[in-house]
């Protein structure tokens, strides 16, 4: 069994070797190696140093000491950018149903109903190759006279003294009166022919109608006094005022009715806040409103018209 001195000096020479240790200037693994191996070595009697026990969380922390640990406030965070990521990916699927896709099943379906309501042609006659010959060519060139043509004509037979009121009548069907309101605008310098749909003020707002213009209910009809005020989408449900930007002053606007031709010349052009409802009040003369949204819905597009000229459809 060794001393007490000796196992100080046991003890000392530990610590001379970590003195060693920390005081050279170790440069890698090579250098850490010779550090080592030109130090003096413990004798394996030697009294050890008890050993300190940490929990494995208080062994991370001091590992990770001189690092930035995640805090509750990049938990937040991490949460945050995770549900604006779900957040943007359902938003983009639902502008991708109501944008695109809407206006994809909106076209094949007009195309649907329009092959429907193409007529089939009619099988034309097929006279048969033995069919005599026409009558006509058989007559002699005008003019020409018959010996029934010198006969005076029968008298026609006497009409009845009355009708007979037992026997059923047919009612003289009343003629249907055209249609007042707008049922089409077009623009020619756009490329705008749409069809016209009435539309009403539904929980305080007024309706825009999808894939046409949006006639205002009450406001005037086309031709009177007043102000025909019509709406329309600018980018989704068939967009068919997208391109009214594209509208300059003095450009017609054609609406027509059920039996009139209506052309308006743009007057004025102008955007408005969507609380300036005065550009859809009455007017002393006969004009068109034309309303869309503009600068990413934040605004109105105004389009003012006066009307120029009216006629009757052919």
């Amino acid at each position: 069994m060794k001393s007490a001195p000796e196992a100080r000096g046991h003890g000392g020479a530990d610590q001379q070797l970590l003195a060693a240790l920390l005081t050279t200037d170790v440069a890698g693994d090579d250098g850490l190696l010779h550090a080592l191996l030109g130090a003096e070595l413990p004798s394996r009697g030697a009294t050890l140093a008890p050993a300190q026990l940490r929990s494995t969380a208080e062994q991370r922390r001091i590992a990770l000491r001189p690092f930035k640990l995640r805090t509750w406030v990049d938990k937040a965070l991490h949460r945050l950018e995770q549900g604006l990521v779900v957040a943007a990916v359902l938003v983009f699927g639902y502008w991708l149903y109501d944008g695109p896709v809407r206006d994809w099943m909106h076209q094949r379906s007009v195309a649907v109903a329009e092959a429907r309501s193409v007529p089939r042609p009619t099988p034309a006659l097929r006279i048969p190759d033995t069919a005599p010959p026409a009558v006509a060519a058989q007559l002699p060139a005008l003019p020409f006279t018959t010996p029934n043509m010198d006969d005076p004509p029968a008298a026609a037979p006497a009409p009845p003294a009355g009708p007979d009121f037992m026997e059923p009548q047919a009612l003289p069907v009343r003629p249907q009166a055209a249609d007042p309101r707008p049922q089409r605008l077009i623009l020619p310098e756009i490329g705008v022919d749409i069809g016209v749909t009435e539309v009403f003020v539904v929980d305080g707002a007024w309706q825009v109608a999808d894939y046409a213009a949006g006639y205002h209910h009450g406001s005037a009809l086309p031709g009177t006094i007043g102000n025909t005020v019509m709406a329309g989408h600018a980018g989704l449900r068939g967009a068919v005022f997208r391109d009214l930007g594209g509208v300059g002053v003095g450009d017609e606007a054609i609406v027509e009715t059920g039996g009139w031709r209506y052309v308006y010349r743009v007057r004025e052009i102008k955007s408005v806040w969507p609380t300036q409802v005065e550009v859809m009040e009455a007017t002393p003369n006969p004009v068109l409103t034309l309303i869309t949204c503009t600068n990413w819905d934040t605004q109105r597009l105004i389009v003012v018209a006066d009307l120029v000229d009216a006629r009757p459809l052919s």
